[in-house]
């Protein structure tokens, strides 16, 4: 009876000893987010960028479902049937979302407001870029999904992969002196955007100089005009259409390259590049879209005279 008393006691100990590795407390910025099982098999990611990544690090057969409302082109194979449709970013099928039964689900600041929602169906995490230390915060998220699923090594080849063409670009810049304004083109109207914005990477990590150093940080960036552009007269001009993501006319180059336009520096010395909306506004963060972003401004680097 002994034996046998002791034979189950090490069967309990083990069963709880499996059960407890299974459990994967996530950290982030040094808070307790949640538990859930290590190497999740199921996941419903609602993150673009977490998206991204997750395909760069081969993680694509773990993916449940995705929210195909908004989705960006260059992810365009999460359209496939095999990847269950939640909606969009913002406006998602909650319900359809529970039938899955995930064992993980990922979200950012768009599906913030619904977290705790989320969080009654299946683990919940935030994985978001922080604008104000934005390089910083993408290395994170992509050491973190690395972790997660065991593929640290991978992570960090994509982020040293990034670290390499980063320096590259910032020493190529740094030899010029031309000055940049970055801005949204969105229902026709201009919004400027300048260092710490969501776009201020342009500036602050890879050192293009500011056309105006008074814009304050905002969301939705200064409302500006084509007489304020043409009065700048920047050297390098970076346009994010937005238009083109959130399902309205989107305006072609030439109704954004207008008379005012057209007497700018940027234009003359064809330095204007057009920063595809699909991943500098909607997947921005991603291992694929942060190389992306890359060549985007090394597109305009190199044609300014010191």
């Amino acid at each position: 009876m002994k034996k046998l008393f002791i034979t189950a006691l090490l069967l309990l100990l083990l069963s709880a000893q499996a059960l407890f590795a299974a459990d994967y407390t996530l950290m982030i910025r040094g808070k307790i987010s949640t538990q859930f099982p290590q190497n999740p098999k199921k996941v419903v990611v609602m993150d673009y960028s977490s998206l991204d990544t997750m395909q760069e690090l081969g993680l694509s057969s773990v993916v449940a479902a995705v929210p195909k409302g908004n989705m960006p082109d260059y992810l365009s194979a999460f359209n496939d049937k095999k990847y269950a449709d939640v909606g969009g970013v913002m406006d998602f099928d909650i319900e359809k979302i529970y039938r899955l039964a995930p064992d993980l689900i990922i979200i950012s600041n768009r599906q913030v407001r619904m977290q705790e929602k989320l969080s009654k169906i299946a683990p919940t995490v935030n994985i978001n870029i922080d604008s104000t230390r934005y390089v910083d915060s993408f290395k994170a998220n992509t050491l973190l999904l690395g972790r997660i699923w065991n593929r640290e090594a991978q992570a960090k080849q994509l982020v040293g992969k990034f670290d390499a063409e980063a320096d590259r670009l910032r020493a190529d810049i740094a030899k010029e002196q031309g000055r940049g304004l970055i801005t949204m083109f969105n229902a026709g109207k201009f919004s400027a955007y300048g260092s710490g914005s969501r776009f201020g990477i342009i500036h602050d990590v890879f050192g293009v100089k500011q056309a105006d150093g008074h814009i304050q940080i905002s969301t939705h960036g200064k409302s500006v005009n084509s007489e304020y552009i043409a009065k700048l007269n920047p050297d390098y001009l970076f346009i994010i259409n937005r238009d083109s993501v959130v399902g309205g006319k989107t305006a072609s180059k030439s109704d954004i390259e207008n008379r005012l336009i057209r007497t700018t520096n940027a234009f003359k010395s064809k330095r204007i590049a057009y920063l595809p909306a699909d991943y500098w506004y909607l997947a921005n963060g991603g291992a694929k879209s942060m190389m992306l972003m890359l060549k985007d401004i090394r597109s305009v680097v190199g044609k300014v005279s010191a």
